[in-house]
């Protein structure tokens, strides 16, 4: 199993009918993968057991804040846009594996200091699967 440097990610989104944008200045992204568990214990089991249930992920990026970024990606982001958004998580840019998925922008929020650059964090809701590929497959 190869390793990879987090400096070397990228992530990209398009909003529906649009095209694929990069998204500049990513500082961080993370996606957070669960499943449930659903009890099928049954009158006169002895312990209790589960069954595999529905699988959901949410996740969060933080970007430095540029008012220039493409009109695509400040679209895309925005949680006042109704359309979901088709995100790709690239832990490497030059070949490691892709997760992409469906998205639902549910937050955006801003953070300054007076001595850093003015970052915003965007957090997410899946909607549908999200699949593992290897980049440029």
């Amino acid at each position: 199993m190869a390793t990879y440097e987090g400096s070397n990610g990228q992530v990209k989104v398009s909003s529906a009918g649009g095209t694929t944008v990069a998204v500049a200045e990513v500082r961080s992204w993370s996606i957070d993968v669960t499943r449930e568990a659903v009890e099928s214990t049954a009158m006169g089991d002895a312990s209790r057991t589960y069954k595999k249930g529905l699988q959901s992920y949410t996740g969060s990026m933080d970007i430095v804040y540029d008012d220039t970024s493409a009109a695509e990606v400040t679209s895309a982001l925005d949680p006042a846009n109704d359309d979901a958004v088709v995100i790709e998580f690239y832990p490497d840019a030059a070949g490691a594996s892709a997760f992409t998925g469906t998205v639902i922008t549910t937050g955006y929020s801003l953070t300054a200091s007076f001595d850093g650059l003015i970052e915003a964090s965007v957090s997410f809701q899946g909607t549908g699967a999200l699949t593992a590929s290897k980049y440029g497959q």
